[in-house]
């Protein structure tokens, strides 16, 4: 599993509770037609006529994000909607089936991201944060400084923050791979920065020079950022760095983190290309 990756992974079953009544057979659609031509962000110029008539199907069959009577269709096409992700959910749809995606699958993934995410409660306690604390979305990361998908992941949500500073919080949490034989001591390094105040600045530049992790980094980006070095390296190589960065590590295996990075957002985990993220953030 792999929270970045556009591999198809099929549910196993929707539920009718789910789906909006009827399957939309035989429905006039003009009226979706005309609302999803005016929303340029659907990108219906780019799809083709079938993208365009499954589009339009699904639309007419999948349930709103907000309740499981109306469909996206009827949510779109009513002018008094009180569901604000109905339109994130067409584009979602939309986009996946540019993407080449079947209809079934494409269904079941819009079920998963909007009708089966439920919030789950994270432990923040002894992460650092970056962004206000009455910022309206808050965004917890499990990462690991050896992968890559990782260090990708760090930029976007990075740029994201810093284009959105009163919107954005962002919390680092700690989930070294077996796998990554350096992701431990980088970590337990990172905690000694976040001890000196630096745990941003040292976070940041250890993605940047990801193929140079190890001892010797870590001094010289300590040593770049004033840090007092005797302090750094005793509390790096301590039994308290590797506590705290096992009970990050802990904390994601209860709540079902398997692989790096995996992201939640307002307490719901993100399944889409990390590229998405901007989205999600707009829907929140």
């Amino acid at each position: 599993m792999h929270p970045v990756s556009r591999r198809p992974a099929r549910l196993l079953a929707l539920g009718l509770a789910l789906l909006g009544c009827g399957s939309g057979e035989g429905r006039d659609t003009s009226a979706l037609r005309a609302v999803l031509r005016q929303d340029a962000a659907l990108g219906l110029d780019r799809m083709t006529g079938q993208e365009v008539d499954t589009l339009v199907r699904l639309l007419t069959r999948i349930a709103t994000p907000c309740d499981s009577i109306r469909t996206l269709a009827d949510e779109l096409t009513d002018p008094a909607s009180s569901c604000p992700r109905a339109r994130g959910a067409a584009r979602f749809t939309a986009r996946r089936l540019m993407e080449g995606y079947g209809a079934d699958e494409v269904e079941s993934q819009v079920v998963r991201r909007y009708r089966e995410t439920e919030p789950v409660a994270i432990d923040l306690e002894g992460s650092e944060p970056l962004g206000p604390e009455d910022a309206p979305v808050t965004i917890v990361v499990f990462s690991d400084f050896e992968c890559p998908h990782c260090r990708r992941a760090s930029e976007i949500l990075l740029r994201l923050q810093r284009e959105n500073p009163a919107r954005i919080r962002i919390f680092y949490k700690h989930f070294p791979l077996d796998s990554h034989p350096m992701a431990m001591s980088a970590a337990r390094a990172c905690v000694a920065a976040q001890d000196q105040g630096k745990y941003w600045e040292f976070h940041e530049q250890l993605y940047e020079n990801q193929d140079e992790i190890g001892p010797g980094l870590y001094v010289r980006i300590a040593t770049g950022l004033g840090m007092d070095l005797d302090r750094f390296e005793a509390e790096r190589i301590s039994q308290e760095s590797a506590t705290r960065v096992q009970r990050d590590k802990l904390e994601g295996q209860r709540i079902g983190v398997e692989a790096t990075p995996t992201i939640f957002v307002n307490g719901r985990r993100f399944q889409d290309s990390i590229e998405a993220l901007d989205e999600w953030i707009e829907e929140e």
